[in-house]
Parts: structure tokens; sequence; C-alpha cells
């Protein structure tokens, strides 16, 4: 009897040591791999939202039954859905003869997110679900972000009240170049436009500043601009700024213009009653001529 007990629990050892190896084997067989094949935009803006995609390859093998995706962001991130955990049933991607798996996600790029390369770590499994008990893999990714939002400070650089020319002068006062910006005045109280309300500046780096030149009759007060600009994400933006308009600023240039104006008429009527005068005296002069003869004759 004792011998026969023996036996039995060898083999149930070998059982086990074989139910095992199955189970380690089975896993190993399952071979699968992540990697982020996307980011858009690269890199991502604080306050707005970044797509990543990524690929598991490996999900071919029937013995995966299926794959699992957990995404975790850190701080810098946050879902702007509930969808955290992603499932491939198995034997999808076998029937299509694929062996990898793309999965989407959008993020929330939080607005305190620190500028450079900023952490995700994602979980996967194979099987329907993850679970913690049996194998399951983790990998860190890293999300690039930069504040490429650029903002700008507006003034009124001259106005000429006589030819209603508005010359504004834009400044950029963010850390980041941007391109093919345009300056729009749309319709409003302050400002009656005379000429078209847009002007493409073009680029403009940061810390530099052009001008826009525009042709109306502004009114004392807050002018509204909208800022339309391409930053280095290739993402084209919209700002809205203002620019205080302040006549008396301005009122010595109209003076200017009116005493210069004033001056040439001046020198013209003068000319003209010294031309006047002079073909006068002409004519006097032949006229007298002219009586000396008959008188000889």
């Amino acid at each position: 009897m004792r011998k026969e007990g023996d036996f039995l629990v060898i083999v149930l050892f070998f059982i086990l040591v074989f139910s095992f190896a199955s189970v380690f084997a089975n896993a190993d067989s399952c071979n699968l791999g992540v990697s982020l094949v996307n980011q858009d935009p690269y890199p991502a803006v604080q306050g707005d939202t970044v797509k990543l995609l990524f690929q598991m390859s490996g999900v071919g093998n029937p013995e995966c039954r299926g794959a699992t995706f957990k995404l975790d962001p850190d701080y810098a991130f946050s879902f702007t859905e509930n969808d955290s955990i992603k499932t491939l049933i198995g034997g999808t991607y076998a029937e299509n003869y694929k062996s990898y798996w793309t999965i989407p996600y959008t993020l929330k790029v939080n607005k305190d997110a620190p500028d450079g390369d900023n952490q995700i770590e994602v979980y996967y499994s194979p099987g329907p679900n993850i679970n913690y008990s049996k194998v399951v893999y983790s990998k860190f990714f890293n999300i690039s972000i930069q504040d490429s939002r650029a903002d700008f400070e507006i003034y009124v650089q001259d106005y000429d009240l006589g030819t209603s020319a508005l010359t504004l002068q834009i400044l950029n006062v963010a850390e980041v170049d941007v391109k093919a910006v345009t300056i729009i005045i749309p319709e409003q109280e302050n400002i009656i436009l005379k000429s078209s309300n847009t002007n493409i500046v073009g680029d403009l780096d940061s810390n530099e500043y052009t001008t826009a030149n525009f042709n109306g009759v502004p009114l004392d007060g807050e002018i509204i601009l909208n800022i339309s600009y391409t930053d280095q994400a290739n993402v084209r933006r919209n700002i809205q700024k203002s620019v205080n308009f302040n006549s008396k600023y301005f009122e010595s240039s109209e003076s200017s213009g009116i005493s210069q104006s004033l001056t040439i008429i001046i020198l013209v009527v003068v000319i003209i009653l010294l031309v006047t005068f002079w073909l006068y005296r002409r004519n006097i002069k032949k006229k007298r001529m002219e009586e000396r003869r008959k008188r000889i004759h």
C-alpha cells in the first residue's frame, strides 16, 4: 500500500510539472510587443488634445486568445473619454491575416504640464482582460510637449487724421516663432474702415515686431483685433487682442498737416498775385509805349 501511495504522489508530481510547463510554454509562445507609432500633434500643446496611436504585435498568434491594453497617463494628461482599457477578441486578427493591432487614444494635455518629454505607462497582456494574477507586461513611452502658442502686444504706431492712415505695431512676446500672421479688424463701433479689414503680415519670430497698415476713422477707446497664425506644430490658431486709440496723441500731426496746407495755399496765392501784378505792369508799360509812338507819328 505504501508503494502504491508513493507511486501516486510521483504521478501527481509529474502531472503538475507538465501542467506548469504547458502554461509557461503557452505564455512564452504568446509574444506580444507594443510600440508608439504616431503622436499628433508633435509636440503636443498644453490645454489642447493629443492623439496617440499604439501598435501591438504578436496578436495573430491564436495561443494569445486576443489581447488587452490599458493606458495609465501621468499628471500631465487625462482621458477625454472613459476608455482606458481596450480589448481585442481572440482570433479577430488571425482571420484577416494580420499580426498587429492598432490602438488609438485621445488625451487631454493638462494646462500645467511642463515642456519636454512626459511619460505615460501602458499595461498589456494576452487574453480578453487584464488579469494581474497572470502575465501582465508594462512599458513607458515619452510624449513630447511644448507650448507653441503665441501672444502679442499691439500698439498704435501712427495715425494721419488727414489721410485716415492707421499704422499698428505688432510684437510677438512669446518664446516661439510663428508663421503666416494675419491681422483682422472685425466690424465694430470704434472704427469705421475705408478699405480692407485684413492685413497679412507674414512670419514673426519671437521678440520681433512688424507693422500692419489700415485705412479708417477710429474713435477714442479700445479697438478689437483678431489675430490668426500658424504655430510650430503646424496648427492654425486664433487669438483676440485689443489696442487703445487716443486721438490726442495725433492732434499735432493734424495741426502740422493743416499748417503745411495753409502755407502751400498762401504761397500759391502770393505767386498768383505776383504774376497778376507783373502782367498788369507789363500791360501798362506796353500801352504807354504805344501812346508815345502815336504822338511821334
